[in-house]
């Protein structure tokens, strides 16, 4: 990202930073955040369900959490469809 921005490590790493830092805020307050061209960030609520321990196998119960869901673009998959044709 600094190389191709022409900027240095430090000035990419806090942009970044900067974004993640704003985009978790949006999610924490519910907002959906549009990125046109990558796609769209939002919570979802996930309702209680029954569940399995890996580990034992044993049954548990999940309880309704919120969770972030990511719906990526139609023009970030049509470009990942395309580099996937080149390789």
């Amino acid at each position: 990202m600094a190389e191709n921005g022409g900027i240095t490590k430090k000035a990419a790493k806090q942009g970044l930073d900067l974004f993640f830092e704003t985009l978790m805020e949006c999610m924490a307050e519910g907002e959906k955040v549009l990125l046109v061209g990558l796609g769209r960030f939002e919570m979802k609520t996930t309702k209680e369900r029954r569940g399995r321990v890996p580990l034992s196998g044993a049954e548990c119960v999940i309880p309704e959490h919120r969770v972030m869901k990511f719906h990526a673009s139609e023009t970030l998959t049509d470009k990942i469809d395309e580099i996937g044709r080149e390789e």
